[in-house]
């Protein structure tokens, strides 16, 4: 059987560099599409073959130097020199090295069995997008009202081009010129223990038997292009730092038809006011004068929002004690109902005080027999 030319059928010299390569293959494949040859088909299909074969050595860096110095890629040749159609060693570093090929490769395949073999041949099943996660900041204030968060970033979505085939339009699908549509590759190697085969999936068409006829030059053949994406997150009210948001369908667009992943918007929540935070309960500490504490009082405490409370001290509170302030505290996320907000009483016992002020209280003292 003559040798192939791989650089005679893709109409390139021998020292033509990767691009020129790539631009003749571009060129023959569309020229030679079968569907473009309803009259001489055959003559067609087997031409195409023989452009895409070509074009996977030539293309590879390793096969195309293999090409060049044997004139041949994979299995060693009939009419090969040395022993029983086995290439001669040119010297002992020959021996080794092929040697430690079929150690690492063959000998383990024997025995374990190829892993990347199926009999089964594999088809392209949807495949779900990937997940993306944002991080936002919330202001302490907005937790009592809930805001809405604008988000843009990255995404990949379906290609525009090829509907998310990854093939040009109207190009089509061809039988895959290396495993010829069967999905796997069977490849013999002679060596001097004998004949080795080794079955694995086709690395070109993935298992499918089955090569676009003209990869879509818009995505590459992945089906996806990246592009800005905008979308409104809606921050709940009452939302706890570190909650993690779902947003159904905002993530990369899947493979082969598959949905799109999620996006997943963890929330931070930034300042505090001076106020602690309980659940849905605020607590604050709040100093008061030791006469307010005797005879009672009312305060007027900013809220978070921003709103005024007046908040009522009774007479005779003591220090450490909790006073509540029914529903002013934040929003439950779920529920909407709101917490309490607890007032940590401080009292403030002055260390100097006045003569005035001394003999009043030594005064009151006498009152109260101390």
């Amino acid at each position: 059987m003559p040798k192939k030319d791989y650089y005679e059928i893709l109409g390139v010299s021998r020292n033509a560099t990767e691009d020129e390569i790539r631009k003749a293959y571009k060129q023959l494949i569309k020229k030679w599409h079968p569907d473009k040859h309803h009259e001489n088909k055959k003559e067609a299909e087997q031409k195409f073959k023989e452009i895409q074969e070509a074009y996977e050595v030539l293309s590879d860096p390793e096969k195309r130097a293999m090409y060049d110095r044997y004139g041949y890629v994979g299995d060693v040749p009939p009419n090969a020199e040395g022993f029983g159609g086995f290439r001669g060693f040119g010297d002992f570093e020959d021996i080794f090295r092929d040697f430690g090929d079929f150690i690492n490769n063959d000998i383990f395949n024997i025995f374990f069995g190829n892993q990347r073999t199926s009999s089964r041949r594999s088809q392209k099943r949807p495949k779900r997008g990937e997940d993306i996660n944002i991080s936002v900041d919330v202001s302490f204030e907005e937790l009592f009202t809930g805001t809405t968060v604008p988000l843009e970033y990255d995404r990949y979505e379906v290609c525009y081009h090829c509907n998310g085939e990854g093939i040009e339009p109207g190009s089509g699908w061809v039988t895959c010129p290396k495993c010829h549509g069967t999905g796997t590759v069977r490849e013999e190697r002679r060596t001097f223990l004998g004949v080795i085969v080794n079955q694995y999936t086709c690395n070109q068409c993935g298992g499918t038997g089955k090569i676009p006829g003209e990869t879509c030059h818009v995505c590459g053949g992945s089906g996806r292009v990246k592009k800005r994406h905008k979308v409104n997150v809606k921050i709940p009210a009452g939302v706890e730092d570190g909650v993690i948001l779902r947003v159904v369908g905002a993530g990369n667009a899947g493979y082969n038809g598959g949905e799109y992943g999620d996006l997943y918007v963890r929330v931070r929540v930034v300042g505090t006011s001076g106020f602690i935070r309980q659940g849905k309960n605020l607590i604050k500490d709040l100093t008061i004068d030791y006469i307010e504490a005797i005879l009672g009082t009312k305060i007027k405490l900013k809220m978070p929002d921003g709103e005024e409370k007046e908040v009522k001290i009774p007479a005779g509170v003591q220090h450490g004690e909790e006073i509540y302030v029914y529903k002013e505290g934040l929003p439950d996320m779920r529920t909407g109902k709101r917490g309490d907000l607890i007032l940590r009483i401080k009292i403030e016992i002055p260390r100097r005080v006045s003569k005035t002020e001394r003999k009043l209280l030594e005064e009151i003292a006498k009152l109260r027999g101390k």
